[in-house]
């Protein structure tokens, strides 16, 4: 009897990467918004990377949190995002007022967070890996207006 606690516990330490992460490698992420957006005439182009870049930070620290009803995701020292665990979409402000729909789910071991905006949508995926213990999150942003989406992908490992 004694081993049922432990099997018990293996579903859900297959859930989604849940805790708090800190940055170990990034790509230059300015340098992948550049080449998504080279192939965009000169009158649009200097927006569309002035947008992904004021949208697209490199956060030092990430901390996933799931309650009995929700997912609560906080970037860096920013206010926490809570969304429904079922996924539906939420309206939620950023800090610069900025309006959005935002949702997460769980989708197998990985944690799915979604933005969407008048504009366009980003998603970003966030998935253990469990040989390495690190966290990658890839970044995917499409919109109508960029000849291709930005696909970048952040690694994380766990805090201390």
């Amino acid at each position: 009897m004694k081993a049922l606690p432990f099997l018990l516990a293996l579903p859900l330490a297959a859930q989604a990467p849940l805790g708090h992460w800190t940055l170990a490698s990034a790509p230059d992420v300015p340098a992948v918004i550049e080449a998504a957006t080279a192939p965009m005439n000169f009158v649009t182009r200097p927006i569309a990377r002035s947008r992904l870049k004021k949208t697209n930070p490199v956060y030092q620290a990430i901390r996933l949190e799931r309650t009995p009803g929700e997912f609560v995701i906080t970037y860096d020292v920013r206010a926490p995002q809570r969304m429904p665990a079922n996924g539906a979409a939420v309206p939620w402000k950023r800090e610069d007022g900025d309006e959005f729909l935002i949702s997460a789910r769980a989708d197998k071991d990985d944690l799915v967070q979604r933005y969407k905006a008048e504009d366009g949508e980003r998603t970003n995926v966030f998935h253990l890996d469990p040989a390495t213990h690190a966290m990658t999150v890839t970044v995917t942003v499409t919109s109508a207006k960029l000849p291709k989406p930005v696909v970048y992908a952040l690694t994380y490992k766990a805090a201390p």
